[in-house]
């Protein structure tokens, strides 16, 4: 993982001496809308009186955000870089499933994230008005978890769960990510799109258990030529 990192910060901080020569390109801003679809074990928690581990899923975390590129070249090809931020927040019920498969126990949470990420890009215009883009770099992300500690049994009796919440625990992921989008602009720089981000990002939060975010975020992306 530090091998990973350290040879996609050299990229990126090579870029502008890599690009010195050719023609600087405007910086495109963009603004996101989306959401990321967690798995059905993506929270993870270990029982502190059976010791058997129970699976709960968050559903599909709404996401917004941003970032902006400066880009060089004056061809179709062109090379820079990309920083940006992204937050979610989603307040909900959770329901726990034991190795039955079968819901044992529900508790009422609030999870929020906010990240940091900068990366290199590579951008190709086909043909006006489209844009293809690919970038990739190292992402930091502060995650917290908050619950009221009512957990809501629905298990037999005898086969209570217990989940243990008593304050808000956080943690920090740091992981490459990579990013991919398509994107229109119009005559008056104007442009909309659609972008695809992963980061396998992982949150340790104590007895509250593991949090694993390993899917696609799809977004939305609205912003404009500068």
């Amino acid at each position: 993982m530090k091998v990973l990192l350290a040879g996609l910060s050299l990229v990126l901080f090579s870029l502008p001496a890599i690009a010195s020569d050719a023609a600087t390109t405007p910086i495109y801003l963009q603004a996101w809308i989306g959401a990321l679809d967690t798995d059905s074990e993506s929270w993870k928690v270990t029982d502190p009186q059976s010791g058997e581990d129970v699976l709960g899923d968050l559903g599909a975390l709404p996401y917004g955000g941003g970032a902006g590129q400066q880009l060089w070249g004056s061809g179709a090809w062109q090379i820079g870089y990309e920083g940006g931020g992204l937050v979610t927040w989603k307040n909900g019920r959770t329901e726990f499933r034991g190795n039955s498969n079968a819901v044992l126990v529900r508790i009422d949470n609030t999870f929020g994230a906010v990240g940091v990420f900068m990366g290199g890009v590579v951008s190709v215009r086909p043909f006006q008005p489209m844009r293809l883009y690919i970038a990739g770099g190292p992402s930091v992300t502060y995650a917290w978890l908050f619950d009221d500690d009512d957990n809501e049994p629905v298990s037999s009796p005898g086969s209570t769960v217990t989940i243990n919440v008593d304050d808000t625990k956080s943690d920090v992921s740091v992981v490459p990510y990579a990013r991919a989008g398509i994107e229109f602009e119009l005559s008056n720089g104007f442009t909309f799109g659609v972008s695809a981000r992963y980061a396998d990002d992982e949150f340790h939060f104590g007895n509250a258990g593991e949090l694993e975010f390993d899917q696609v975020l799809w977004m939305l992306t609205l912003g404009g030529r500068v």
